[in-house]
């Protein structure tokens, strides 16, 4: 009697994987490197219906167009950050949002602009923290309906600061005299040619604690704690992310994978159904630095 073979199974290393041409030899293969390094799409998967979009916040917040600059680092811009998250929330595909956030802060108002888009999607929202999302940083988490933390990232610094450097008479000492011409009693409470006056000073602090109401009223609201909670863990006290779950800044320690599946939990997604990852803003490459493009 013969002995029957058992046909070999063949393994595929690269089930499932996303799909990415990688042969770069001659002309052709020239071009398609050109356009990888400056930032154009590659094929992607198909058959995906079920994406999550990850909206990167890096750098220090400014108003206006972020810059992504490879060579010279970035900021993130209340537009340009605005923008990502209403592509998102308009995208049928898009059934939730991770805000990676990885920025010490910056303007404000800024901050105050890319919370009230996040507060107002009506899709998930959770906040992925990174080396640092302290002041404007922590300010936009608390708009996502929950907050994961790497363990050692820095956040918190509840807090605001502000005030100016009077250098008139430092630029009077090398030659430099200037004039100001202004009308009204606080017009040149900005200026840097002469310190505050007493009721300049006065009304720009007014102005740092009314921000401040607003950040720690936010806060409290995100995360939902009494005032008199948050009142202890503000004043700009910094947290790691191990301490600030502890205080009940964050809901979770983990990394921006652990976010991706927080995400997933909300959107009603199973734990094991692949869901495509959508960066926003579009990265940019090497040659969009280098050239302009």
């Amino acid at each position: 009697a013969g002995t029957i073979q058992e046909p070999q199974a063949k393994i595929a290393r690269d089930y499932a994987k996303q799909k990415m041409d990688s042969d770069f030899s001659g002309i052709g293969g020239l071009v398609k490197l050109v356009e990888m390094l400056s930032g154009q799409k590659q094929a992607v998967a198909s058959g995906k219906d079920k994406q999550i979009a990850i909206v990167h916040v890096t750098g220090e917040i400014t108003e206006g167009k972020g810059k992504d600059d490879l060579l010279a680092g970035g900021s993130a811009g209340s537009d340009t950050v605005i923008k990502a998250i209403r592509d998102a929330a308009k995208d049928d595909k898009v059934k939730a949002i991770v805000l990676r956030i990885d920025s010490p802060g910056g303007s404000a108002l800024a901050s105050d602009l890319i919370w009230r888009e996040a507060e107002r999607t009506t899709k998930p929202v959770v906040a992925s923290l990174s080396d640092t999302a302290a002041s404007g940083g922590y300010y936009i988490a608390v708009a996502a309906d929950r907050i994961v933390a790497a363990p050692g990232s820095v956040t918190g610094s509840i807090g605001v600061v502000g005030g100016k450097i009077a250098v008139g008479d430092a630029l009077e000492k090398v030659g430099v005299h200037t004039d100001v011409v202004s009308k009204g009693r606080n017009a040149g409470w900005l200026s840097m040619h002469k310190p505050f006056t007493d009721h300049e000073r006065e009304v720009f602090l007014a102005t740092m604690k009314d921000v401040y109401r607003l950040f720690t009223s936010k806060v409290a609201a995100g995360r939902k704690l009494d005032m008199e909670r948050v009142a202890k863990i503000a004043e700009g006290r910094i947290f790691t992310g191990r301490m600030a779950k502890e205080v009940g800044l964050v809901d979770r320690l983990g990394t921006l994978d652990d976010a991706v599946d927080e995400a997933k939990k909300l959107a009603g997604i199973a734990a094991n159904e692949p869901v495509e990852r959508v960066l926003l803003p579009e990265p940019r490459g090497l040659f969009d630095d280098l050239f302009g493009m």
